[in-house]
Formats: structure tokens, sequence, C-alpha cells
């Protein structure tokens, strides 16, 4: 073989293994990922169960509490195809951190609260928790 096939054969190869590296490196990435969500989701479901489920039902399934301009009980797996496909995160977070008193998430959000009482940044804990119960409800949503 001559020079320039030689070189020619060794880019090939240098670059065989680059594209393999990329494509484990991302792979590792991406289980990693995978894996950090299914733990969120599972957080969230313990939160979800404990705080929603009398109002909203078990899995997400409609329970008692009702769109107040329909009148239809709310299904929390549709909760993304009802917002254009996507999650509207600030709208979730704006539901419980700014409930109204005497609203219908000012109990929850006290509650999860409380519970967080007594640690460090209990206010960032709180929110956390309703950012697994969020990552819970992505996880539920109709296909």
């Amino acid at each position: 073989m001559n020079r320039t096939g030689m070189a020619t054969r060794n880019l090939r190869f240098s670059l065989g293994l680059l594209a393999l590296a990329i494509a484990l490196a991302t792979g590792t990435r991406a289980r990693a990922e995978d894996q950090i969500d299914q733990s969120l989701s599972e957080a969230g479901k313990v939160h979800y169960e404990r705080y929603c489920t009398p109002c909203h039902g078990a899995g997400g399934a409609p329970g008692k509490a009702v769109f107040s301009s329909t009148k239809q009980p709310v299904d929390l797996r549709t909760y993304v195809q009802r917002h254009g496909g996507t999650f509207p995160a600030a709208d979730w977070l704006a539901v419980l951190a700014d409930a109204r008193p005497g609203g219908p998430h000012a109990a929850v959000w006290r509650s999860i609260r409380q519970a967080q009482s007594g640690t460090t940044g209990s206010s960032a804990a709180a929110r956390g928790t309703v950012g697994q119960i969020a990552r819970y409800v992505m996880s539920i949503q109709a296909k």
C-alpha cells in the first residue's frame, strides 16, 4: 500500500474511533439522564400519592377536582396535551407557589412546606417536591 492509501486508511480508522467514542459518551449520558428522570419520577409519584391523589385521582386519572370553566373532572394524564403539547413548567410552579389563600392548592402547598420545615432551605426543598411531582405528571402523559 502506498503512503496516500495508508494515510487515508489511518484517517478513516481515527474517524471511526472518534465516532465510536462520541456514540459511547452520548449513550452513557442518555442512560444517566434516563436514570435521573426515572428517580425523579418515582419520588414524584410518592409525593403525588400523598398530596395530589385525594383531589386529582390515582395515577393522574380524573378525581374530584374540576376545571372551573368547564366543571369537568381534571385528568392530569392529558395535562401536556391541553397545554399545546408542552409542559408549562412556570404555570405548574405558579399553581402552588402563588396559591391563593383558601384556594384549592393553598392547603397542599402549606402541607408540602410544613413537611420540609426544619430542613435547610425548606422553601427550596418544597419547590423541589413540586418539581418531582411535575416530573411524575410528565411521565404519565397519554401518548
